[in-house]
This record gives structure tokens, C-alpha cells and sequence, in this order.
């Protein structure tokens, strides 16, 4: 009789071998993951999503490449998760001064412009990413939001405006796609031009971009 063979001791005789590709270490965790996308987000803001690759992003963090390319499929699927997971809630923050029940164009945009200060204070690579990617046109983040998410909250700011301009209650002469790129900028560039000069704090920034804006979008 032919004696049966046993399973080699600590091995058991039902494991299973490690999958083809998967990274020796086993799966990241919650708190390695979000390191990545905090190193994804530093390098997009410095050098802009399309100078950024998978081997920049893993040589930053210290990873292989393969273990990027395993956890998050593709350069783009990574850039899918960094827009749902940290740029998402963040424009939902700004649109919800709009849709959810807004005022006069006044108060509503004062306080949309005060969200904007509060996120570039708190989240310091959104500045950086936003003045990168603005230069770059149908190409950006902004068309990659487009094809990816839609832009279905932004068409409810547009026609808000729209409807303030007919009620006579906001300059007529006002591009509405144009406007929300220009407060943008009333912000963001000071923030970035004087971001090292204790001279032009949070404040000062804010209270001079009210002063200059919420009298340029009063009817003549």
C-alpha cells in the first residue's frame, strides 16, 4: 500500500498560494492608504496631474511600483479616487452655499468666499493643485470632473445666477461661467503670491476679496 503524503508541518494542506502580481506585505491599511493619497495629492499640486506618474507617486511614498498598480488598477483610476475622495467633498462644500436654500447673491457669495479661504487654510494642496490645473484648460481637472462625474451641480449654480441676474439683483453684465473662476482667483492668487508674508493674513485677504467683489456684482 502506497502511504499518503502529509502536509509538511506549518503548512497547511488547504492554503493557498499568493495571487499572480499581488505585492509580497500582505494588504495596505486604512491609514497607509491615506498616506498615498496625501503623497498623490502633494506631487499633483507640485507638479501638476499630468507630469505625475505611478513611479513618482510610489518613489515619494516609499512603495514599489507594483504595489500602486495593484491596489489602484491605473494612473487614472488613481486620479479617480483622489477627485471622489478628497476634491469631491470639497466642491460639494462650496456649491452647498448655492443650492442649499441661498440668499441674497450678496450673503450667498460672502460666504462662498469665506468656504474658500477656510479650504485653502485647512487643505494646503488645493491652492497649489487648482492654480496648476486652471492653465490647463480642456485638458485639467476640470474636464477630467466633466467626463467623469458630470457636472450637474454646477449647471444649478449657473442657473442661479441666471435667475438672480433677471430678478435684477445681480449685475447683468456678468458671465455666470466666468464669475465662479474669477472669485477663484481673487483668492487664490493672493493666497499663493503672499502665502510667506505675515503682513497679508487670512483675513486681510478675505475682507479686501469681499470689499472689491460684492460691489463689482451689484446692479448698475
Amino acid at each position: 500500500m502506497t502511504a499518503q503524503k502529509v502536509p509538511s508541518e506549518g503548512k497547511s494542506a488547504k492554503s493557498e498560494p499568493r495571487r499572480p502580481g499581488r505585492p509580497r506585505g500582505g494588504a495596505i491599511n486604512a491609514q497607509q492608504r491615506e498616506h498615498l493619497l496625501d503623497i498623490t495629492l502633494s506631487l499633483y499640486a507640485e507638479h501638476g496631474i499630468a507630469e505625475t506618474s505611478l513611479n513618482a507617486i510610489a518613489r515619494k511614498a516609499g512603495v514599489s511600483p507594483a504595489m500602486l498598480n495593484y491596489y489602484f488598477k491605473s494612473r487614472e483610476a488613481l486620479l479617480d479616487v483622489v477627485v471622489e475622495e478628497r476634491f469631491l467633498p470639497l466642491r460639494q462644500r462650496l456649491v452647498a452655499h448655492f443650492v442649499n436654500e441661498p440668499r441674497d447673491p450678496v450673503t450667498t457669495f460672502s460666504a462662498f468666499i469665506r468656504e474658500i479661504a477656510d479650504i485653502i487654510a485647512t487643505h494646503h494642496w488645493f491652492g497649489p493643485l487648482w492654480m496648476q490645473e486652471v492653465t490647463e484648460g480642456q485638458g485639467g481637472l476640470g474636464q477630467h470632473i466633466k467626463n467623469r462625474f458630470g457636472h450637474t451641480e454646477r449647471d444649478k449654480v449657473k442657473s442661479l445666477i441666471e435667475g438672480w441676474q433677471q430678478q435684477g439683483l445681480l449685475n447683468p453684465d456678468l458671465e455666470p461661467q466666468l464669475l465662479m473662476t474669477s472669485i477663484l482667483s481673487m483668492v487664490l492668487v493672493p493666497f499663493s503670491r503672499f502665502a510667506n508674508d505675515p503682513a497679508f493674513n487670512r483675513e486681510k485677504i478675505v475682507a479686501h476679496t469681499l470689499s472689491l467683489f460684492c460691489r463689482g456684482i451689484r446692479p448698475v
